[in-house]
């Protein structure tokens, strides 16, 4: 019975942490647009379809491509362009060590981190792209604007830099 709980209850914790990634971050001064929610579902689809950390996002072809890391393999996720399923995956290419190393040094998700940039930038700002870097051996999120902006993101402590 013990065990049944303790199952009942992860599932449960998990679940709430699935569905908060898929909402707008409280507080920071902005909200979320359609499309920039479009983008935090699909790095949250990507991450369940392949069974690993998202680490680099892009529009491209009215899909969203979205680099994974799975253990030491690098899976590319296609997904729709509102962010719910996941169309076609590639897990061809071996994780890229400096990609490996970002990754294991950053607290803040790829998915925070488009939150937090959306809400930095001004009204109505769409996310295109996003990826993991090391910058003085700190990751950093670095996260483009349409229009040209391009927020920077602590992958340590979700600062803005």
């Amino acid at each position: 019975m013990a065990s049944t709980r303790s199952f009942a209850v992860a599932l449960l914790a998990a679940s709430t942490l699935a569905l908060s990634a898929c909402s707008p971050a409280a507080g920071g001064g902005g909200s979320l647009t359609p499309t920039d929610q479009d983008a935090v579902r699909a790095v949250t689809t990507a991450e369940s379809d392949a069974g690993g950390r998202a680490f680099e996002l892009d529009s491209d072809d009215d899909q969203w491509e979205v680099h994974v890391a799975v253990g030491d393999r690098e899976v590319e996720v296609r997904v729709a362009t509102d962010g719910t399923r996941a169309e076609s995956s590639d897990d061809s290419e071996h994780l890229d060590a400096d990609d490996d190393a970002a990754l294991r040094a950053a607290t803040t998700t790829l998915a925070d981190a488009i939150r937090i940039a959306a809400a930095r930038a001004s009204g109505g700002a769409r996310v295109e792209e996003a990826a993991l870097e090391q910058e003085d051996g700190t990751p950093v999120w670095k996260v483009e604007i349409a229009g040209g902006t391009t927020v920077r993101v602590s992958g340590v402590d979700g600062s803005v830099r």
